[in-house]
Parts: structure tokens; C-alpha cells; sequence
């Protein structure tokens, strides 16, 4: 895996979504088959937008900083999201085939 060294401009937002992670919410999901194979999985829920919200005030962000920030961060969450979703869903299926 490469390391991401995101442009100067976008520094805010990303250290905004990364600085978050650890406030995320997991839903935990259980699949089986019977008295065959089992896969406990726990599905990242989106930032909740309060605390995008609360990260701006604590590094004192302007009204247009928060314009910028927030919804990049929402729409980098979105993609993550996606993605992990889509890692989850292959490996259900790799587990389950046959």
C-alpha cells in the first residue's frame, strides 16, 4: 500500500477525517451457513456531522474554512464508506462460495 500525501489545500480536511476515525461508530453484523462457515464483520457508520462540526471549532476555523471542510470531509467519509463496504461484500462472498 502507498502512502497518500494529500496537496497543500486539502491538508485541513484530511487531517479533519483521519483526526475523527477513532470517533467513528461500528455495527457489528454476524453471517453463517448453518452448521458450515461463520463471518462476524463490524460495518463503519458515517462520522456523525457534530463532530466534523466540533473539530472545526476546537482548530478555530472560519465560517469559510467550515464551508470547505465540512463537506469534503463528509464526501471523503462517503467514499471510505463505500470501499469498506465493498471489501466487507468480497469477503463474504470468498468465504461462502462453494
Amino acid at each position: 500500500m502507498r502512502r497518500v500525501e494529500p496537496e497543500p489545500w486539502c491538508m485541513m480536511p484530511w487531517r479533519c477525517f483521519h483526526d475523527l476515525e477513532g470517533r467513528r461508530h461500528y455495527r457489528v453484523d454476524g453471517f453463517g451457513s448453518g452448521m458450515g462457515a461463520m463471518r462476524i464483520v463490524t460495518r463503519p457508520q458515517p462520522l456523525v456531522p457534530m463532530d466534523i462540526a466540533e473539530w472545526c471549532s476546537l482548530f478555530g476555523l472560519s465560517h469559510d474554512e467550515r464551508d470547505f471542510v465540512i463537506p469534503l470531509v463528509q464526501a471523503m467519509d462517503r467514499v471510505f464508506l463505500k470501499i469498506r463496504s465493498e471489501q466487507i461484500q468480497q469477503e463474504i462472498r470468498q468465504i461462502f462460495k462453494g
